[in-house]
């Protein structure tokens, strides 16, 4: 009988042990570079099938940017930005703190008012949020840090053939169990922080850039995502302050060589009006 205890004693501690190794080790973490990018894309997949899902959602970040003046000087500014989509054609998106824009999309074009210096410029755009977002982007090289999340598969606009990194590990933040990833791929390194459990939607994102002459870094926190909010109508059609002055949105130069001249060779202009 105490052979008996003894081994089943014995037993008992091993699997104890075992157990306590298992839990330790992390049963199904990544373990190889294959394994932890295979598993970054997977959650990055579901946090995007999430926001695809939402036909209508809105959200608030804190943003804290990097960005380099023309002098050389770096300088740090501090927004938050409160952002409203309705899919597949309008969104809202209102800047405050070290600037104050507003942009409007309305499935016909594009309104944005600078309110600090008073002006405002225009431009058609395309009938889906998608197209709207990579025009502005190519045309005038203007992006945010919450587009990406706007897209109809944010996964796409996030993630390329060419993205390598993925899974990092399990974070506690607060009384949240987070996934914290981390990318890199061409001109771009960033991280992001998705629940473990529960609605899988970014919570932070530090992205850096390699080659913007411009902007180096940002750090945006997301906060009150909602998707079911109560939208009014009238949230996406710009109010433009009769005393601003109406500017045209300037194209990247590349853009500019590669547009069709008039007979005069001349590019014609690009919709921009003053109302």
């Amino acid at each position: 009988m105490r052979d008996s205890v003894s081994f089943t004693s014995g037993v008992v501690a091993l699997t104890a042990l075992a157990t306590s190794l298992s839990l330790a080790c992390g049963p199904g973490e990544p373990r190889t570079d294959a394994e932890r990018l295979a598993r970054g894309r997977e959650i990055i997949d579901r946090m995007s099938a999430k926001l695809a899902a939402a036909p209508v959602f809105s959200v608030t970040t804190a943003e804290v940017r990097d960005e380099i003046k023309s002098s050389g000087a770096s300088e740090q500014v501090t927004l938050t930005r409160a952002t409203v989509v309705r899919r597949p054609d309008r969104f809202y998106s209102v800047v405050m703190g070290g600037r104050h824009n507003e942009v409007w999309y309305d499935g016909v074009g594009v309104t944005l008012v600078l309110h600090n210096e008073k002006v405002f410029a225009q431009a058609r755009a395309p009938e889906t949020i998608d197209k709207t977002l990579d025009t502005i982007y190519e045309r005038y090289g203007l992006a945010t840090p919450i587009s990406d999340y706007i897209y109809a598969s944010p996964a796409k606009a996030l993630l390329t053939e060419k993205t390598t990194g993925g899974w990092v590990g399990r974070e506690t933040v607060g009384d949240q169990q987070l996934d914290h990833l981390a990318f890199k791929d061409t001109g771009v390194t960033w991280e992001i922080w998705i629940p473990a459990v529960g609605d899988p939607l970014p919570q932070r994102t530090v992205t850096q850039f390699t080659d913007n002459k411009q902007l180096r870094k940002i750090d945006t926190t997301f906060k009150d995502w909602n998707l079911a909010p109560q939208i009014p109508e009238d949230r996406f059609s710009p109010t433009v302050p009769a005393d601003y002055e109406g500017i045209a949105m300037v194209q990247r130069a590349r853009v500019l060589r590669n547009m069709p001249k008039d007979d005069e060779g001349a590019v014609p202009p690009q919709g921009v009006d003053k109302k």
